[in-house]
């Protein structure tokens, strides 16, 4: 599948500012950015869904490879590595500390930052679903899907538990996703290639937006404590939170568009696995270990404060490196399964073989 790399763009910086944010300290710009962080991610997965002429057992093992296996793989990796930063704090670590934390892995309700990953995979499921009960009416699974966001709305308030697999945030998230999708849809191509055939008026109309969300999310804030962040504690004013959740993944989408570069591109390989280890890994190696006395002068300053926005902007930029090289590591050997990925030292040959074959067949003789 040919990628966009406006949504390749889209990807990595929300991932980044995950990351960011994971770092700092909370305040009304952590409030407006985690309004639509997770709701951009249902949005951009909408966008790039493909139903047509595919048989449910195929999506079924497609969705599983691409993101149960990686949230339950990965979230074993993060216990190993969290292990690794307790023996340099020299914390014993008790005899079940593996066991919980593959079971967490393995059930995954809001398991570290990979957790929204078994979300998403209900979300297609729900809506392959509907496509598939509807014969592609793009109308009717809208009805389904706001269904569906009853169905969430009313578990949500009378539950406060997240359920396995966080089935509970995808009842929600489906909202967004069906948005994405129909946003990309046939049915609006022609607003879609309208509003993005240029980049300087998707960057304009994405920045507009992305202020309008951002006093939108501060009016939540300060008037209700709260956002969509996709946790069940948080839920609340869903006529508020959702429509400041979608408004701002619309803005990032369209400013996106209008910041297209490869250079921005190309570190979205690496999403998955700063994902999984920047909370347990990079940021408490960076924090006590890489830069202990850095952190030490502004770990107590507030959150304006531009040293302490220096300080964790470089530890972003860390635990992004650390990544890249650990991403690296993983797809040279038999775990590349781990990101949906054949491994690259068997690409290689196959490679080499394909080149050989080619090779020969233009030397053979007439």
């Amino acid at each position: 599948m040919t990628r966009i790399q406006y949504i390749d763009v889209a990807k990595f910086l929300g991932i980044l500012a995950i990351v960011y944010f994971h770092g700092f300290k909370e305040s009304a710009a952590t409030s407006y950015t985690s309004s639509f962080l997770l709701p951009l991610f249902f949005f951009l997965n909408g966008m790039t869904l493909k139903m047509d002429n595919i048989r449910f057992g195929d999506f079924l093992i497609k969705k599983l490879k691409g993101y149960i296996v990686p949230a339950i793989g990965l979230g074993i990796l993060a216990v190993c590595l969290d292990a690794v930063i307790r023996s340099l704090f020299h914390n014993p670590l008790d005899d079940t500390f593996f066991t919980r934390g593959i079971s967490s892995s393995i059930n995954q309700i809001r398991f570290l930052s990979v957790w929204f990953l078994t979300a998403l995979f209900f979300c297609d499921i729900f809506l392959f679903g509907l496509y598939q009960k509807f014969k592609g009416n793009i109308w009717l699974m809208g009805l389904g899907t706001f269904a569906i966001l009853g169905f969430g709305i009313v578990y949500n308030m009378s539950h406060r538990q997240s359920m396995v697999w966080n089935i509970d945030a995808a009842f929600f998230g489906i909202v967004f996703t069906y948005f994405g999708y129909l946003f990309t849809h046939k049915k609006s191509s022609f607003l879609y290639s309208h509003l993005m055939s240029s980049r300087w008026i998707s960057l304009l109309i994405g920045l507009i937006l992305l202020v309008a969300t951002y006093f939108f999310s501060l009016y939540i804030y300060r008037n209700y404590n709260g956002y969509m962040i996709m946790f069940s504690s948080l839920y609340v004013k869903y006529y508020l939170t959702l429509p400041c959740g979608l408004l701002g993944a619309l803005g990032a989408v369209f400013t996106c568009r209008g910041l297209t570069n490869f250079i921005l591109a190309y570190p979205v390989k690496f999403n998955l696995t700063l994902l999984a280890i920047h909370q347990v890994f990079t940021i408490p190696l960076f924090k006590h270990f890489v830069a202990k006395p850095w952190w030490g002068i502004v770990a107590s300053n507030p959150p304006e404060d531009i040293g302490l926005i220096l300080f964790v902007l470089t530890m972003t930029l860390f635990s992004l490196v650390v990544a890249a090289i650990l991403h690296s590591a993983i797809i040279i050997t038999p775990l590349s399964f781990l990101l949906n990925k054949r491994r690259l030292a068997i690409s290689g040959v196959f490679f080499l073989q394909k080149c050989y074959i080619v090779h020969k067949k233009v030397g053979a003789p007439e």
